[in-house]
């Protein structure tokens, strides 16, 4: 079945494997992007580029994109990074939370977002059970690093499942590990995952799509990180045990 795929963030790197890899499937990909520049790229990959800000649009102007469109689904693969904490809040945390208002008021309700492993409340609950040293290493370090990214992914996904009484989503939260520009090697780790290893990009994207092709997914925050199992076999691991990466860390 074709869908019709509101992407957002449309121009990074995650989101044009995403383009990519749904495009060639037959689906259509409408991508939001803010900088005129990236269109040809963009239709390259077989995506429609559509211009617009997610920092100055308001919930019922990204609604009306949606609608618009016709979406389906909605996948929010956007963000700012940690190099600017006033952006970073404005897209990372607020523009989030915008799309997932945005999605159920258009009617939507399959909604995916790409978050960030180790995202939690380190401050209020315990830490994952299964970490060893050299997650805590890793925790430490990258919270000292990004902390106000972290922290911006944090108020998101914790907006995405506390308010979704309201919403009424259909969601999963996709959060990798560290990333690379490797070509994806159609293998990954996914679930109750260590942090020290790196995943590519390419195999981000791909994971985003299988979890729309898994009904199992939804209301499920999916870790992944490099590894051997294929893709397909490990999310469908994670949706078949409801391995939850998220519940009881926020």
């Amino acid at each position: 079945m074709v869908s019709n795929i509101i992407l957002f963030g449309g121009s990074g790197k995650v989101a044009r494997h995403i383009t990519r890899l749904l495009t060639a499937e037959g689906h259509k990909v409408h991508s939001i992007i803010r900088n005129q520049d990236q269109k040809p790229d963009i239709v390259s990959l077989g995506g429609n580029p559509i211009l617009q800000s997610i920092e100055q649009a308001s919930v019922s102007d990204l609604a009306a994109t949606i609608t618009q469109v016709q979406a389906t689904t909605v996948i929010w693969a956007a963000g700012a990074g940690a190099g600017n904490p006033e952006r970073t809040q404005a897209v990372d945390n607020e523009g989030a939370i915008k799309s997932m208002d945005a999605t159920a008021q258009a009617g939507v309700k399959r909604y995916v977002i790409v978050s960030a492993v180790d995202v939690r409340d380190r401050e209020n609950r315990p830490e994952p059970e299964w970490y060893n040293d050299a997650d805590r290493r890793r925790s430490e370090g990258v919270w000292r690093a990004i902390g106000v990214y972290m922290w911006a992914k944090l108020a998101a996904d914790r907006s995405l499942v506390v308010e979704n009484g309201r919403r009424g989503l259909e969601y999963t939260i996709v959060r990798p590990g560290g990333l690379s520009n490797d070509p994806g090697k159609g293998k990954v780790a996914a679930g109750n995952v260590h942090l020290d290893t790196m995943i590519s990009r390419e195999d981000v994207a791909a994971i985003v799509v299988e979890c729309l092709k898994n009904d199992g997914t939804k209301g499920l925050a999916i870790d992944c990180v490099g590894g051997d199992t294929p893709i397909v076999d490990a999310i469908a691991e994670v949706a078949n045990g409801k391995i939850d990466a998220f519940a009881g860390r926020y």
